[in-house]
């Protein structure tokens, strides 16, 4: 029996609760648009608009949130690496990280290089779905220019679905980099019928979607490119400090932005996020990794999922630690094997962060590509099915015998799981191999993945064609 959803945070009438009361935050308190464009789209369709103030009412919600598919096929460029959003469980990179930390806890300022390098550590990880975003900033490549950079990058070292840069902050931008994926796929029009990426849009808790969020919802919308919305309330900081509000809260917020997207592209795909997280009032931070933060998670996640029966994304397997260190194996264990309990269906920050998403780690990408394996092991739980009861084998065994040299052990010696950086082997072993432990094993394995990295996994007359693209845009710079 798989084990999906199987963790319910809220009650039938508790989900049913929270949507009445984020109705009530749209319709009475309504939600600020920045985007003077995105005003008017409402007051189209009929919205009460009161300055940049938008209040909906339960039919245009409900009505628009019918329109948004249950799943949607992401393609990579290499077919055989496309992925259904809203089946299973997808994991995509980090984003946002500012400094990138060695395996000894030490950081800099990242380069384009260490944005390489992380791709080339997502393409050889065989538990990350989904790969590009912006798990790191480079600060050696000019701003207006950057996202293309990244996304050319991205496609040069994973065939995975990319995803776009989350730091395309003007208009232009944002088709820049749409227009790029195009001459990547190969065909003018073909975003119109097919997803290839979507844009992260966060609003600003409480209850306002900024000019560079309405842009975003705009411009991916109209290109027929998914929508994740992602709300990010902190208790007490920038929602009340009740966790039952700020899920409130976000669910409202998120409602907002959907609505907008339909009503710019009907039908178009949206995905949620459960982003919100508790506020630390003793240190005045924010802790991605509270047991706090991890059932607001599962109570969104049931939300989006079981509720409104839409994909459910998490920023989830996270972790305060500012090392790798016994915290940051058990805060990210925690946050994410309890939001894939709950049912999630995609994950950011997942892999590779540290210190409250301030840091990306080559190391802990492979050592979290381990455990999200484990815990996708669990969830899928056991064979239940009549051989795996071994009837025959305990009715004909001897007391006290052992089954080493039994048929079934011989045929399904290697159906269990298996570590891919822990080591499972004798003390013994450990000790004569020079007691490494596991950052040390996963600093090797991540120094063999770049050393045999392909330089490109683009065709010569394809990468060609993105360079020329992106000479011609720094030529009008």
């Amino acid at each position: 029996m798989n084990l999906s959803s199987q963790v319910k945070v809220l009650s039938p009438d508790e989900m049913n609760m929270v949507h009445e009361k984020a109705l009530e935050l749209l319709s009475k308190r309504g939600i600020v648009f920045e985007s003077d464009n995105t005003i008017e789209t409402f007051r189209k369709h009929g919205a009460r608009i009161e300055d940049h103030t938008v209040f909906m009412n339960k039919e245009l919600v409900e009505k628009c949130v019918a329109q948004c598919p249950k799943t949607f096929r992401l393609e990579a460029l290499n077919p055989q690496k496309s992925v259904t959003v809203g089946e299973g469980l997808l994991i995509h990179p980090a984003g946002g990280e500012v400094f990138v930390s060695d395996h000894k806890g030490n950081r800099h300022t990242p380069t384009l290089k260490d944005f390489a390098d992380l791709q080339k550590v997502y393409q050889a990880c065989d538990n990350v779905n989904i790969a590009g975003f912006q798990p790191l900033s480079p600060m050696d490549v000019n701003e207006k220019v950057k996202g293309l950079y990244c996304v050319l990058s991205s496609m040069q070292h994973s065939d995975k679905p990319i995803l776009s840069p989350m730091e395309l902050d003007a208009i232009a931008q944002k088709e820049q980099c749409l227009q790029l994926f195009e001459i990547a796929y190969g065909r003018e029009g073909y975003l119109d019928s097919h997803y290839v990426t979507w844009h992260a849009v966060c609003s600003n808790s409480p209850f306002f979607y900024s000019n560079f969020a309405c842009e975003g919802i705009k411009v991916y919308a109209e290109h027929n490119q998914p929508i994740i919305l992602v709300s990010a309330p902190m208790t007490g900081i920038t929602s009340p400090i009740y966790l039952y509000a700020t899920v409130i809260l976000t669910v409202a917020e998120s409602l907002a932005g959907l609505v907008y997207a339909q009503l710019v592209r009907p039908g178009v795909p949206v995905v949620a996020s459960a982003s919100l997280t508790y506020g630390n009032m003793r240190f005045a931070t924010w802790e991605c990794a509270s047991p706090d933060t991890a059932l607001m998670l599962g109570a969104t996640i049931q939300m989006f999922k079981n509720f409104y029966h839409m994909p459910a994304r998490a920023q989830t397997g996270v972790t305060s630690s500012k090392i790798i260190d016994y915290q940051s194996g058990m805060e990210t264990m925690q946050s994410f094997l309890f939001s894939a309990l709950a049912g999630v269906n995609l994950t950011s920050q997942t892999v590779g962060t540290l210190a409250n998403l301030l840091a990306s780690s080559l190391e802990k990408t492979v050592l979290d590509d381990e455990l999200i394996a484990r815990v996708r092991y669990m969830i899928n739980g056991m064979n239940t099915d009549p051989e795996s009861m071994g009837m025959a084998d305990l009715l004909s065994a001897k007391a006290c015998q052992d089954f080493l040299t039994s048929d079934s052990t011989m045929m399904h010696l290697r159906d269990g799981w298996q570590p891919t950086v822990s080591d499972w082997r004798s003390y013994d072993a450990w000790e004569q191999d020079g007691q490494q432990d596991v950052v040390e094993s996963a600093r090797r394995k991540v120094a063999q993945i770049l050393a045999n990295a392909p330089e490109t996994l683009l065709d010569a007359e394809q990468e060609k064609a993105m360079k020329d693209f992106i000479a011609k845009i720094e030529r009008k710079i």
